[in-house]
């Protein structure tokens, strides 16, 4: 087993990002966010001090980071009324074409 497995089960908290670390480290395949997940548990050092933010907004992963608070999650965006009252409009107008 690799050396750096054995040193994140025997010291990394089980955290967001061990098994995604784990798993890159024997060779398999990451999902984008697993990829995430694995380097912020990397860089903090395997959550030994604790399960917190990194408070490194300079970091490009940073807002995706899972401990951090503020990280970007997916929202619903408001449509405006005109906006709505337009695809009304084509709506319409295609059913139309279709008679």
């Amino acid at each position: 087993m690799n050396e750096r497995i054995k040193d994140i089960r025997r010291q990394g908290k089980a955290a967001r990002g061990q098994k995604e670390l784990i798993k890159h480290l024997s060779g398999e395949r990451l999902t984008l966010k697993q990829a995430v997940n694995a380097h912020c548990y990397d860089c903090m050092g395997f959550y030994a001090d604790g399960k917190h933010d990194c408070a490194m907004p300079k970091c490009p992963l940073h807002p995706f980071m899972f401990y951090n608070r503020n990280r970007m999650k997916q929202t619903n965006r408001t449509i405006s009324n005109a906006h709505m009252e337009k695809m009304r409009a084509a709506r319409q107008k295609e059913s139309l074409l279709l008679l």
